[in-house]
């Protein structure tokens, strides 16, 4: 019943953001199918608060942190997320078709419109239509991750009926030309950009630039296994830099505390569950971060206090209130960010790329400061202070005295990323081949037998819907093009 509940409230609270009001920002066609007369900047940011909340609602972050094993339900808990779920592979219908529908029309058509706008004002905004395209590349990426081959060069064309499905592949190349044309398009000259209403950055276009060339490096590294040809691009980019340097770097945007504007995973608690937290602590997270004396368990985590340690559970395995953690409610606050690119990812990918040596020469050395530098980062971003977070990160074994550096690296970067969803998911997916992801997990408890979670299956209404659609359902434990 809970989960039949979430379904109602879901995940389009498009209005909680740090914005005052979604009135003025939502009469914006006289066209059903089209903007043809409103500011890119209103566009832009309904695409925006459409996006965070997708990412952070029931459809997309619990199926997703539950069927990728970063989070647990808790199993028969009375006050845990129940069984069978998502956990064992048990995706709602709604949940594998409204984030397709928001993708392709609340977030991808807006940002797409925009642009248009953009490149057609007089004079012509440069910088809005770059920012929106950076936006669009962040979701296209998105959605090929999360459904594999996509709809992209034909999508949200209105003259389009049934645009045709592109491969993984394609679709990544695309999402990487979409931020070299973002690139080249920026103009510093220009005093026309979307500011107010650019709820990321505020309109400074150096971090968007920064962004736009770390979203690409990680675009590469999702793709580098299967295309090693583009080692070399990686190599490039490393060494030619203009990466995300710090943490004022970060793509997120807030939440508030005032109802309608709270944080949609701090909601689904306060609303179905008297306030406590659904969710428990999973294994492979809480027993790696336990064996370090992680400074960040208290931080993720809430501990019982009859506990004399923290302990996770083995998805599918029932919490026990005296015993096992669950996710902390100081992490999914009510104005929590929802964090879509971080100093720490930017830096865990350049550990990897100079530990595995993708275009660059191997140097354990280089790697080793900057995969500290990830945790120690990682470690602020949640609150931990400096002097602790540095001691914690030196501390930390060396890389040159571990038997499989990279997945050290890789293993610190999935937990890093613990409660984004559909982030540490790709990031398991992209860290080995099948039966060598960091870490190396199992069938949850009454999961169906054969392989682990790997994508959502297309909605039913778009295999029906749309004749360039595959005519065959494509089963969620089958690998995607980049997934070896």
């Amino acid at each position: 019943m809970k989960r039949k509940l979430l379904y109602v409230f879901l995940g389009v609270l498009t209005c909680a953001t740090t914005l005052p009001s979604c009135d003025k920002y939502l009469d914006i066609n006289q066209n059903p199918n089209t903007a043809e007369r409103v500011d890119p900047k209103l566009l832009f940011s309904f695409a925006s608060t459409s996006y965070i909340n997708l990412r952070s609602g029931g459809d997309l972050y619990i199926p997703m942190a539950l069927a990728g094993q970063s989070i647990t339900t808790g199993g028969n808990n009375p006050t845990g997320w129940g069984t069978p779920s998502e956990e064992q592979y048990q995706i709602s219908t709604f949940s594998l078709s409204n984030p397709w529908r928001a993708y392709y029309t609340t977030i991808g058509a807006n940002l797409k419109q925009a642009i248009s706008l953009a490149e057609s004002a007089s004079p012509k905004n440069n910088n809005a239509a770059a920012q929106c395209k950076i936006l669009l590349a962040l979701v296209a990426y998105e959605i090929t991750t999360v459904y594999g081959d996509i709809p992209f060069s034909e999508a949200w064309n209105v003259d389009i009926t049934y645009p045709k499905f592109d491969s993984q592949q394609s679709v990544l190349n695309g999402s990487i030309a979409l931020i070299d044309d973002a690139l080249a398009q920026f103009d510093d000259a220009s005093s026309l950009k979307i500011s107010d209403y650019d709820l990321f950055y505020k309109g400074d276009l150096s971090k968007w630039k920064r962004l736009a060339k770390s979203v690409k490096l990680r675009t590469l590294m999702t793709m580098v296994d299967k295309d090693p040809s583009v080692a070399t691009k990686i190599g490039q980019m490393v060494t030619e830099g203009g990466l995300i340097n710090s943490s004022g770097d970060n793509l997120k945007i807030a939440y508030q505390t005032t109802s309608g504007k709270k944080n949609p995973k701090f909601a689904i608690n306060e609303q179905y569950n008297g306030g406590q937290n659904f969710f428990f602590g999973s294994k492979y997270v809480v027993d790696f971060m336990r064996n370090l004396n992680d400074p960040r368990l208290p931080k993720f985590f809430s501990k019982p206090a009859e506990a004399d340690n923290y302990y996770g559970i083995e998805p599918g395995a029932d919490g026990d209130d005296k015993h096992d953690v669950r996710i902390s409610n100081a992490l999914q606050a009510a104005d929590a960010p929802e964090v879509i690119f971080t100093y720490q990812e930017e830096l865990f990918y350049e550990a990897e790329i100079h530990a595995r040596g993708l275009g660059v020469p191997t140097d354990l050395a280089v790697a080793n400061t900057l995969y500290k530098k990830a945790v120690e980062e990682s470690c602020k971003s949640y609150g931990i202070d400096a002097t602790s977070a540095a001691t914690f990160a030196t501390a930390l074994p060396n890389l040159s005295t571990v038997p499989t550096p990279v997945a050290l690296i890789n293993m610190h970067h999935w937990v890093d990323k613990m409660d984004r969803g559909v982030d540490a998911f790709t990031q398991w997916r992209r860290s080995g081949s099948e039966g060598h992801e960091v870490p190396m997990l199992g069938l949850p408890i009454n999961a169906p037998a054969g392989g682990l979670f790997r994508r959502y299956e297309y909605p039913t209404t778009e295999l029906s819907a749309n004749p360039s659609a595959p005519k065959e359902l494509i089963k969620y434990h089958e690998k995607m093009w980049f997934d070896l």
